[in-house]
């Protein structure tokens, strides 16, 4: 992990804009959402990625949701 320090400036509706070669590290683009968390008094701005479909994700339908979540709902109102 790195440690990288910039003074910026607040802009127009209180904008902060990411200086470009930060933003390319860390491979933002426009439209990119971000974590805003205040803590103990400083901004601390997480970049959130999109999670990538993995091979081992399976898809399911609304018919298997159902039928499960409903013999979840018998063993719990049969009490086993």
């Amino acid at each position: 992990m790195s440690l990288v320090s910039r003074v910026v400036r607040i802009g127009r509706k209180l904008a902060i804009y990411i200086p470009k070669d930060v933003a390319e590290s860390l491979e933002l683009r426009e439209g990119d959402s971000m974590i805003l968390e205040v803590i103990d008094g400083k901004i601390v701005l997480t970049p959130v990625k999109p999670v990538k479909r993995l091979e081992f994700w399976g898809e399911v339908s609304v018919r298997e949701v159902e039928e499960v979540g409903e013999e979840i709902t018998r063993k719990v109102t049969e009490g086993g």
